[in-house]
């Protein structure tokens, strides 16, 4: 059977799309080479452990400072630390090449929009928060992986104010919840309980590896919290991103272990949770939906697709906090004539789909198929069960990418690309 896969067409394709049969180390470059001398690793550690802290309580410092710049400052901390990376540890695969392919598109589109009358500085930063994805896994590739750990213990502080705020029944937002809903959404310094419940899951996949690598419990104590919080989110696309993430980790460690799945319908004997995930297949919810919800914006987001099929409307034109706040004109255009009933797509694919086109949407699916398939070759390989953690990781944020812009949220974005790099990395 091996035999005939090797030989197969599919396998030949599959190989010359997706396999790293040879790699390019950046330090050999012109760029790489430009920058060698410039190499301080243990700085580029603590820059990015500094984006880390920006991003993730951003929302403590701007109690005391009101216009806390933490997207530039953050993505300045990110651009400093990948000129001081260990240009040597960077080795450009398959996926690199995907996500750069995926960047140059994304300029190209952003250089015709503005050329079409789009406002520049909104195209600009468009561009700017879909890049420090990119920056950040590149930057990673160069560090220890015991950084992860690091990860780990500025993240657990978020869950225990987050299991605080629902203990003390913190009053959430009418926006966070459907009509009719009694819920403590917990949401740490957020502005979105979906983006905390997200962090909390990708942290406690984090954490629960590290206790099986060290079996040291105080990991444990942080995943089972992390765990909590990410309950007390209610949020569905964190619960489902989580449970996905442990199928695809179990099935790939030891298939056997997936009979113990049944064992997480327990969470329905709880009577809110219950509640909060049947509410989603209710026949309410799905008119709603339709009126002014995901669906809408579904449809919405074809119907401009249609329209700039090729490249897309630009970067930061569409469905985010971006294009709301510069008025984009690109929401003009939609199924409605200009009325907009949601503003963000909530669907990260979507908006790649309608910012990038066909041309940016299939170079960012390249570069997930080739990353996971890089992730489980390595995995395999070596066993590292740390690995395997960042598989599960990284499913539950392409999952949850499914219903949240996740690369538009530098709490979710940046330790993904993180995590990412180190594993991509020669360390």
């Amino acid at each position: 059977m091996k035999t005939s896969l090797f030989n197969s067409y599919f396998y030949k394709i599959w190989s010359f799309l997706f396999s790293d049969k040879k790699k390019w180390p950046v330090s050999e470059t012109l760029i790489g080479k430009a920058f060698q001398r410039l190499y301080v690793p243990y700085l580029t550690e603590i820059l990015i452990v500094l984006s880390l802290v920006i991003y993730w309580y951003e929302g403590l410092f701007v109690k005391y400072w009101t216009s806390f710049p933490a997207d530039w400052l953050g993505l300045l901390c990110l651009i400093a630390a990948l000129l001081f990376a260990d240009k040597k540890k960077i080795i450009l695969g398959k996926s690199h090449l995907y996500l750069l392919v995926f960047f140059l598109i994304i300029a190209i589109s952003g250089l015709l929009a503005t050329a079409d009358g789009l406002d520049s500085m909104m195209v600009f930063k468009g561009f700017l928060l879909i890049l420090q994805f990119g920056i950040v896994l590149l930057a990673g590739s160069g560090l220890r992986k015991s950084i992860t750990k690091t990860v780990i213990w500025i993240g657990a502080p978020l869950a225990l104010i987050g299991i605080f705020q629902f203990m003390t029944h913190m009053p959430s937002s009418s926006l966070w919840l459907s009509p009719g809903e009694k819920l403590t959404r917990v949401f740490a310094f957020f502005g979105s309980p979906n983006v905390f419940g997200i962090l909390m899951a990708m942290v406690a996949l984090l954490s629960l590896g590290q206790f099986i690598k060290e079996k040291k419990y105080m990991y444990l104590a942080v995943s089972v919290t992390c765990l909590i919080s990410t309950g007390f989110s209610f949020s569905r696309s964190a619960w489902l991103g989580l449970t996905l993430g442990l199928i695809v980790c179990l099935v790939i460690y030891n298939y056997k272990y997936v009979v113990y799945l049944p064992l997480l319908a327990l969470g329905l004997l709880i009577p809110q949770v219950r509640n909060r995930l049947f509410l989603s297949i209710s026949q309410n919810y799905i008119f709603d939906s339709t009126l002014d919800g995901r669906i809408w914006a579904l449809q919405n987001g074809l119907y401009i697709f249609q329209k700039h099929p090729l490249l897309g409307t630009g970067p930061g034109s569409y469905g985010g906090k971006l294009a709301l706040n510069y008025a984009s004109p690109t929401y003009l255009e939609g199924v409605q004539s200009g009325y907009t009933a949601l503003y963000f797509t909530d669907n990260q694919y979507l908006q790649i789909l309608v910012q990038s086109g066909i041309l940016g949407f299939l170079s960012f699916i390249g570069f997930i198929v080739a990353l996971f398939s890089s992730l489980v070759r390595k995995y395999i390989v070596k066993k590292d069960i740390m690995t395997l953690a960042a598989v599960g990781a990284f499913t539950c944020f392409l999952v949850s990418g499914l219903f949240a812009n996740v690369l538009e949220f530098g709490a979710i974005a940046i330790p993904m690309g993180l995590l990412l790099g180190m594993e991509l990395g020669e360390n």
